[in-house]
């Protein structure tokens, strides 16, 4: 399970923690069902926004990305995500990187001009499959504001991609058979998961937002590499997080951040269940009367889960987790599993099942949705 981490130039938000959160959730429910889940999570430690804000600040780049990884770190381990077996940075796996893109180039795939090393796109059939469309549907296709800017004029087509460029810029030059420089976006992604997960991978997690060009893109230079098909069995692609309608991000400053939310006494639980209320595939607007119903449904699975009441026969628990996990089973279908969970605490506090099956159940299911209930 590869997922699309972070680029620490600036702090997170809610947005962010969307993306981990149920990324975590899918961990936890496919280990609930028996799996042994390898999760790797990179961090983009080179990169345009990197050299800009650490020219900025006056800082390196390693500096910059451990302060702002570690704040990152607080905030998941606060929200009770669970940390990936490891998190590879860029920076460390340059070698494979470039053994990548030379493989690319001398299959024909890639194509060197002035030191900048693009994917060509004409090669395969592939690209845009994903996100849907056609090669001619993807030069109208609308781009996202994660995608760097690129030396149009350097293409044989439009639809080429970076895979390498030169650079001066400190902590982000590195020794190339194109000359001094760093890589693209796309082929870093693609080098990582091969290095950590091997050529294929049985899921693949990060933004909407990355289908296209990002996801697309790691496709065609994966397949093309290996010459196995697919690269990835499932996309798990969640839906942004907006504020009054527009996707939050750094760029544009309209933002939640998640210790922000602590700070004002909200509970962890009750932050992370706001973020699972919502199908994961949607896209949502922050919501405080959401935020508020997520802290009485917290606080009655609490008192449900130390209730030691009485009730009727045991085995009245067990229809509420077979719809659980049915609704799990349904493309993670949280709002659901979450519907399933309240109808069971309040039967348990009104003594229609009894506390010492029901109690049980709801520490048990609670869990797999990441939440402590004070524990």
């Amino acid at each position: 399970m590869y997922v699309c981490g972070v680029t620490p130039y600036d702090v997170g938000h809610l947005g962010h923690a969307l993306v981990y959160v149920v990324q975590d959730t899918l961990h936890r429910w496919l280990e609930f069902n028996g799996y042994d889940v390898h999760h790797i999570q990179n961090i983009t430690d080179i990169d345009d926004d990197m050299v800009r804000k650490s020219k900025e600040l006056g800082i390196t780049i390693p500096a910059l990305t451990e302060q702002n990884h570690a704040i990152y770190l607080s905030e998941m381990d606060a929200l009770n995500v669970q940390r990936p077996e490891s998190f590879p940075l860029v920076s460390g796996h340059m070698p494979q990187i470039i053994e990548m893109v030379a493989a690319l180039e001398a299959k024909g795939f890639a194509y060197e001009v002035d030191g900048h090393v693009f994917f060509d796109t004409s090669k395969t059939e592939a690209f845009g499959v994903l996100a849907g469309y056609t090669r001619e549907g993807l030069r109208s296709a609308p781009r996202t504001d994660t995608m760097p800017d690129e030396p149009e004029h350097l293409k044989r087509d439009g639809l080429d991609f970076l895979l390498w460029k030169p650079s001066e810029d400190a902590d982000a030059m590195f020794e190339s058979p194109w000359g001094v420089g760093r890589p693209g976006w796309h082929i870093e992604c693609s080098a990582m998961a091969r290095a950590t997960l091997g050529d294929q991978i049985d899921v693949h997690g990060g933004g909407s937002d990355l289908a296209y060009p990002h996801h697309d893109s790691e496709i065609v230079q994966m397949e093309s590499v290996t010459g196995k098909v697919p690269y990835v069995g499932y996309w798990v692609h969640n839906g942004t997080m907006q504020l009054d309608g527009v996707k939050m991000s750094k760029s544009l400053g309209n933002l939640v951040k998640v210790h922000e939310l602590l700070d004002e006494g909200h509970t962890a639980d009750a932050v992370r269940l706001t973020l699972l209320m919502t199908h994961y595939r949607e896209d949502r607007d922050f919501s405080r009367e959401q935020l508020a119903s997520a802290e009485e449904d917290v606080a009655l699975f609490r008192r449900a889960a130390e209730s030691k009441s009485g009730g009727a026969e045991q085995l009245r628990a067990q229809p509420f987790r077979n719809a659980f996990m049915d609704a799990m089973d349904n493309d993670l279908d949280t709002p659901s599993a979450i519907g399933a969970l309240r109808q069971l605490a309040q039967e348990v506090e009104s003594g229609q099942v009894a506390s010492t099956s029901g109690a049980p159940a709801i520490a048990e299911l609670a869990g797999v949705l990441g939440l402590t209930l004070g524990r």
